[in-house]
């Protein structure tokens, strides 16, 4: 330890970790385009980063002096390469960059060039000094060595160290808590959200975790039983029959609306007058269900409408957390495949569930998150209306040139439900004209009305482009308004019983669509299949967990997160049923038995990643 001392007083390692320490800095600055930070993660990060700094120095300053040099340029030289590497692409895609990315490149080579010969000032010259640094770290390195028994004293204690720092992040949440994507021990032990965990702990730790997720770490392998129903589920990918809907909306534009919690009791004339108007000129699926699955019900809706798959039912992980997954029909996939440029837009920020790099792997053009991209006073990122008042979101919403999906996510409707401050107390004063006190159920259905009133605009704007009679809305809930403090409001509006509870408003909407009611039992894994049905896209009904809601073949039944199900005849729950103005009709046995094929279905071609082990 004498040796090591002396070295840090004539400062040689000093001189060393200069290049590290500019990288630090550099690539700092730079993730400052991931909107996410949480104070636990500071101390890890830095720990992280110094350790493994420390490690570098000592492997080579063990060595003879010769060769201790071209180690220490070595590791240094490939520290600059995946710190400038990561500057340039977050700059440039939003993303940091990993092994997996580097694999996949190879399309991408003409273009490397290019970008780095535009990658800017700041970054030619956190370059140059990093290199300066490293040939002065180089011409200055220690004359003596250190003793080998100093440097496994170190190495040992980085392991202890390396083992211990996670705790430092704080709790482990449960993967389906619904805020576990921002907890920093999540986001570290989970790994899925690359940007986040290169800003959680730092080049060095992300760097070595990536390479061994990537290259080393043994798979999950599925057993011979699992392969083989597998198999026998996707043998048959044939295109699915057409029927009377089929291309009815063929070309046209596309608006997904996801209305957070807009419960069927809030859809009324009075409350939502804009929103009930276009349900009477709509297909309507009177019989609904969003269903909460797993952690964040909102983001499951989400998952489920743009996959056509849903959180898994038998095993905890969210459905944020399979961004890695390949899902190559995906709704922005099939209509991307004809020329639509696909959009999504929300208030909140891309880290927010993971929006940003989920919504890349499932094809969109991009995710617009209004706390990114936009500066207003806080309030005005909870009104509904700003979605549509925002000139850079109306070009794409309204633009001609081209057949465009738009998927809105709304958020005015959220908790918590009252006008004492923040937005119930910016919409009261507006409405009333003075600070009022509603109850909470009134304050929902205010709430509810500034969504209204963002639709009110969407309808206005669809008129004054011309693209009224070119669009076609399909509307939905993300959940049921499961967020009131006061469950009494919904004993009075719905069944609270069971798992209905979860029915939610759905339906279709087009400028020349008479009223047509659809009853049979359906959720919203059946959104995607259906839709892609009406726009006359070809698809593999296998290919999905939902089916084609209008197809005459379509047995209707909803299976809710607790495995019990529901047809519109009978709900069936730990194999106790209950008839819901039934006939006596349904075969119990063989519609549990479709449910658990489905649910099976669904968790090992997400679980085992099937779309890209099978290279589709």
């Amino acid at each position: 330890m004498n040796r090591m001392k002396k070295l840090w007083r004539d400062q040689s390692i000093l001189f060393l970790s200069i290049p590290y320490l500019f990288m630090m800095l550099g690539l700092g600055i730079r993730l400052s385009v991931v909107h996410y930070f949480r104070g636990e993660m500071v101390a890890p990060h830095i720990l992280f980063s110094a350790g493994w700094i420390t490690c570098f120095l000592v492997i080579a300053a063990v060595l003879p002096r010769l060769y201790g040099r071209i180690v220490y340029g070595l590791l240094t030289s490939a520290s600059i390469v995946f710190c400038i590497g990561n500057i340039i692409s977050l700059g440039y895609t939003g993303y940091c960059i990993s092994f997996n990315l580097i694999q996949m490149a190879g399309e991408g080579k003409g273009y490397l060039l290019d970008i780095a010969l535009n990658a800017g000032l700041p970054v030619y010259l956190l370059l140059f000094v990093t290199i300066l640094t490293m040939v002065l770290g180089i011409v200055r390195f220690p004359k003596e060595r250190l003793k080998g028994r100093t440097c496994l004293t170190v190495l040992l204690g980085w392991a202890v160290l390396h083992t211990c720092i996670p705790f430092l992040y704080g709790p482990l949440k449960s993967s389906l808590h619904w805020d576990a994507w921002r907890n920093p021990r999540n986001v570290y032990a989970e790994f899925n959200d690359k940007n986040k965990s290169l800003k959680v702990s730092g080049l060095w730790e992300y760097t070595f975790r990536d390479f061994y997720i990537t290259f080393l770490k043994p798979e999950e392998k599925q057993t011979a039983e699992e392969s083989a129903f597998l198999q026998q589920v996707f043998a048959d990918e044939s295109e699915a029959s057409p029927n009377a809907y089929t291309g009815m909306f063929r070309g046209r534009n596309v608006i997904f609306l996801q209305l957070e919690g807009i419960d069927s009791w809030l859809l009324t004339k009075e409350t939502m007058p804009n929103l009930f108007a276009l349900r009477e000129q709509s297909i309507d699926f009177t019989d609904h269900y969003s269903f909460y699955n797993g952690g964040g019900s909102t983001f499951n809706s989400e998952f489920a409408v743009n996959t056509g798959y849903i959180t898994p039912f038998s095993y905890a992980k969210n459905a944020y957390l399979f961004n890695n997954n390949a899902f190559p029909y995906s709704m922005p996939r099939m209509f991307g495949a004809l020329g639509y440029s696909v959009n999504a837009f929300h208030m909140n920020s891309g880290s927010f569930y993971s929006r940003e790099i989920n919504y890349s792997a499932w094809g969109y053009e991009a995710y617009h998150g209004l706390r990114d991209e936009v500066s207003y006073e806080p309030v005005l990122y909870e009104l509904d209306r700003t979605l549509l008042t925002e000139p850079s979101y109306r070009k794409l919403l309204f633009r001609t040139d081209c057949p465009t999906v738009s998927y809105l996510i709304t958020y005015t409707p959220h908790t918590p439900f009252t006008t004492n401050d923040g937005v119930g107390a910016y919409l009261a004063k507006e409405r009333f004209g003075k600070a009022v006190s509603l109850s909470e159920e009134e304050t929902a259905k205010l709430f509810a009305s500034e969504t209204d009133r963002m639709i009110g605009l969407l309808m206005e704007g669809l008129r004054d482009s011309g693209l009224y009679e070119k669009t076609v809305l399909v509307v939905y809930a993300d959940h049921y308004l499961y967020t009131l403090e006061d469950k009494s409001i919904l004993d009075r509006y719905k069944t609270t019983g069971n798992n209905l509870i979860n029915q939610t408003p759905f339906f279709i909407w087009s400028g020349d669509t008479s009223y047509v009611a659809v009853t049979k039992a359906n959720s919203q894994i059946d959104i995607l299949p259906t839709v892609l049905n009406l726009f006359g896209i070809s698809y593999c009904p296998l290919h999905y967990v939902g089916s084609d809601i209008l197809s005459p073949d379509y047995e209707g039944y909803v299976v809710f997160p607790d495995s019990s199900v529901y047809n519109g005849e009978v709900y069936v729950e730990n194999g106790r049923v209950t008839q819901v103005g039934a006939d006596g009709s349904t075969d119990v046995d063989a519609l549990c038995k479709k449910v658990n094929r489905m649910i099976r279905k669904n968790d090992l071609v997400l679980r085992f990643d099937y779309f890209r082990t099978k290279g589709y």
